[in-house]
């Protein structure tokens, strides 16, 4: 089924986990938390979940068919970076990397889709695959990582003039946060759109693009807050604008 005939919806492809020895055990699986996936579909979105394991390696690529099924990208939540891919140093005693397989399907997912101005939103690891994507530095293991993680709800603030302040407003609102890892800038291209009280960004977008943000929280996980719909009911408007254009 094409994108035109998903019943009026627009189709945003959602990125899995792969989860593989050794940081698991077991057999090698997908998993994604279904938190997302009533948000998406509350905002008139139609998921269509992106298998992870998807070669990037060429121009014909698997990652690259898949988008053209969809009319906006959803990067989710996962475990962390592994700098080694990209010229840094190896993962901490404290980090749990992705599988090569992940990571690089997940770069490949935010360079296409910036190249055809593909609606994109990534969230905490989608986030940070944004940053990295576009050079961004990346904190390994936050020195405040216990005010991150587990869930505890923090404020944040956006960024005056910027498209998520258009969206949420520019007070502070709390968010719930599930993180230790975090990009130490925007990258090239990208401008920081939010900040925790303690310094922490939050999110990043490409402003020359139509709807390109990462946010550091989980809004899924509070889809009964004011901003998260604002996110999701933002990447909507942005995907129907583009099946509009590609149609």
């Amino acid at each position: 089924m094409s994108r035109h005939e998903a019943g009026g919806r627009p189709v945003v492809g959602v990125t899995v986990e792969l989860l593989d020895a050794p940081v698991y055990e077991g057999r090698r699986r997908f998993q994604l938390f279904t938190d997302y996936l009533p948000c998406l579909r509350a905002a008139g979105l139609q998921p269509l979940l992106l298998p992870t394991d998807a070669p990037v390696d060429d121009a014909t690529s698997e990652a690259r068919a898949l988008l053209d099924r969809v009319d906006a990208l959803l990067m989710t939540g996962g475990d962390d970076a592994d700098l080694r891919a990209l010229g840094g140093p190896a993962p901490l005693a404290e980090c749990k990397p992705v599988p090569p397989e992940q990571q690089a399907f997940n770069l490949a997912l935010v360079r296409e889709a910036c190249a055809r101005d593909l609606p994109l939103l990534g969230v905490c690891f989608g986030m940070q695959m944004m940053g990295l994507a576009h050079g961004a530095p990346l904190v390994q293991h936050m020195e405040r990582t216990a005010d991150h993680e587990k869930g505890i709800e923090h404020a944040v603030r956006a960024v005056p003039a910027t498209r998520l302040a258009a969206l949420v407003g520019d007070d502070g609102f709390d968010v719930p946060s599930f993180h230790h890892q975090a990009l130490a800038g925007p990258g090239d291209g990208l401008v920081a759109s939010a900040w925790a009280e303690d310094g922490t960004l939050e999110a990043i977008e490409r402003p020359d693009l139509r709807y390109a943000l990462g946010v550091q929280w989980h809004p899924e996980r509070a889809p009964g807050s004011a901003a998260s719909q604002a996110l999701f009911s933002g990447l909507r408007d942005a995907a129907q604008d583009y099946r509009r254009q590609e149609s």
